[in-house]
């Protein structure tokens, strides 16, 4: 029989296939926010302050008379950018420290894996806080829009990375225990070598997965530094910053933040679907019920 391949196992997954389809979709609307937005997201209408949907504002506009529809999807080009850049810079970072912790166990592996316990120890927002303002305090830059954009990116980058790299180190003393690692010793084959071209190879399947969640993860926690007032500020505009905006004026006008809510939503919630998906096809235990 012949063996399907991961995208056709993707498409016969119909949750994770369309859910894979709303984050390309929502990845493409915030790679071509200038061509898709009708109003750059910082042009004000003061004569049309909070007003409501229209031809010309689908969505209304804020108190500055900005339309709203605009910030929304300017808004995305920044969530999904810091979301998806930090997730990958996280990513190399656990994958990095997984594998020298794992390699090379012993006295080694016990002191990294002491420092990642006492990081989980601390609760993460309470982490991204504490990393966020140091980097502000001690980081010298003019422009303060580029300094909190900056340190956002930071703070999430040097927090997330902790729990792959733990799955990481598990899965590498897993492989050193297979027979093509030790045939590879045997031959004479250096440590980078079968690091890299011999195990790398056959965990980057949990790696797939958790980047897939680290990913929605890590827009949650933007949106939520952004709402204390931590993360980006206006001018920028994000998700977290829109949803700010809008909880401030709740009772008076609650569509405000109703836009960049279900957003914020519906795309975590999409990735999480997505990554549940991915488990389920890379799982070896489900292999031979999905082909």
């Amino acid at each position: 029989m012949k063996r399907k391949t991961i995208y056709q196992k993707i498409f016969e997954k119909k949750v994770c296939f369309y859910c894979g389809l709303f984050i390309l979709l929502t990845c493409l609307v915030a790679l071509f926010a200038p061509i898709i937005s009708p109003y750059p997201f910082y042009e004000q209408f003061p004569e049309k302050a909070l007003t409501s949907s229209s031809s010309d504002h689908w969505l209304g506009t804020d108190h500055l008379g900005r339309d709203l529809l605009s910030r929304v999807i300017y808004g995305s080009r920044m969530s999904m950018a810091v979301g998806i850049f930090t997730a990958i810079i996280s990513a190399f970072l656990g994958l990095i420290y997984g594998l020298i912790s794992g390699w090379l166990g012993g006295l080694t592996d016990r002191v990294l894996m002491r420092f990642i316990d006492i990081m989980f120890s601390i609760p993460t927002l309470v982490l991204l806080i504490l990393v966020k303002v140091l980097f502000d305090s001690f980081i010298v830059i003019s422009h303060p829009e580029l300094k909190a954009l900056a340190g956002t990116l930071v703070a999430l980058s040097l927090v997330s990375w902790a729990s792959l790299a733990r799955v990481v180190r598990g899965q590498v003393l897993q492989a050193k225990e297979n027979l093509f690692v030790e045939a590879s010793q045997s031959l004479g084959a250096s440590s980078f070598r079968i690091i890299f071209v011999h195990i790398l190879p056959n965990i980057v399947s949990p790696i797939i997965i958790l980047l897939a969640f680290q990913i929605p993860s890590n827009i949650l926690f933007e949106s939520m530094l952004s709402f204390l007032g931590l993360g980006l500020q206006a001018p920028f505009s994000s998700w977290g910053v829109l949803i700010d905006e809008g909880w401030r004026s709740l009772s008076t006008y609650p569509r405000l933040i109703i836009a960049p809510g279900m957003m914020l939503f519906l795309t975590m919630l999409a990735f999480n679907l997505f990554g549940d998906g991915l488990r389920d096809i890379f799982d070896p235990k489900l292999q031979n019920q999905i082909s």
